[in-house]
């Protein structure tokens, strides 16, 4: 199976309605609300695509229990309550991220705890998204470290200080510009360069994920740049979750990178033309991955 998690669920509310005027007083055409965060997301696309997953992360009684009756997940009842995110999708997607809810003392260790007890079944495990207030930065990082010494590949999708800590893990990395920007301490410049640099500097592979751009990705000093469909419309949101799914689906299954990067980019496209995050449409799915372009950059380089 793979292991999802998150460290910082939320509440995801998505309104949807013809236009927004800063000022102005509107009528919300649609309203949504499911339990979300980034790991969560990761685990519906999963389970949509019919993989086994299990979905482990903070929370608090209710979310923990509420997800557990929609999807196979374990959340420790560690944080005082769970944090909401509004999406308003008009003429574009703006979006409004409360700050997170602070974790009990020594939730880290019990949810490492946690972890090894349920790492012997599993295939690859992810992180992804923020970190509560109180979780350390490096238990990500610790993470990576559990599913080494097991021999479980991991993908850490993260920002900023929890990134930085992860760097020389060896696990899989999947920054966007502005985090690989920040990680760096400079300019991005020629992504391809800075992608080479991150995964040396790393010691592993390094993922730059770049929106309706795609991904350059550089493993083991072999690197390829990947377009996705082109046109594609909606709600970006959960591109980048349907993506990291793609992604921990190939390192479980030992797919060749290409192959893994070319899956993780239609599924990407696949989940923009969903009203929320966290799902992916089948058939949009199929037609964008005979689109989907990865073309081997490193040796054009040389």
């Amino acid at each position: 199976m793979i292991i999802t998690v998150t460290l910082n669920p939320a509440i995801d509310v998505t309104y949807r309605l013809p236009g927004l005027t800063v000022g102005e007083v509107h009528r919300v055409a649609e309203v949504t609300s499911r339990l979300g965060g980034k790991g969560v997301n990761v685990a519906r696309v999963l389970h949509q695509l019919g993989e086994p997953i299990h979905a482990v992360g903070l929370a608090d009684h209710d979310f923990g229990e509420a997800l557990a009756r929609e999807l196979p997940a374990t959340f420790l009842p560690e944080l005082e309550e769970v944090r909401r995110t509004l999406v308003v999708v008009a003429d574009s997607t703006t979006s409004l991220w409360e700050p997170g809810r602070q974790a009990a003392v020594g939730a880290d260790l019990r949810l490492l705890d946690l972890l090894a007890e349920q790492i012997a079944d599993a295939a690859a495990i992810i992180v992804s998204g923020s970190l509560a207030p109180g979780v350390p930065i490096d238990l990500p990082a610790r993470i990576a470290q559990l599913a080494a010494a097991a021999g479980v590949p991991v993908l850490l999708d993260l920002d900023d200080a929890a990134l930085a800590a992860a760097v020389g893990t060896g696990a899989v990395l999947t920054p966007n510009e502005d985090e690989a920007a920040r990680l760096l301490g400079r300019p991005l410049g020629d992504p391809a360069v800075a992608v080479a640099e991150l995964a040396a500097r790393h010691g592993g592979p390094v993922v730059l994920t770049r929106g309706h751009r795609g991904l350059i990705a550089n493993v083991g000093g072999m690197a390829w740049e990947v377009r996705p469909p082109a046109g594609v419309s909606g709600n970006p949101t959960g591109a980048g979750d349907a993506s990291a799914a793609g992604l921990a689906r190939g390192l479980a299954n030992g797919t060749p990178w290409p192959e893994i990067l070319a899956d993780a980019a239609a599924l990407g496209a696949a989940a923009v033309v969903m009203p929320v995050a966290g799902e992916i449409d089948p058939d949009a799915y199929k037609t964008f991955l005979a689109e989907v372009r990865v073309r081997r950059i490193d040796h054009e380089e040389d």
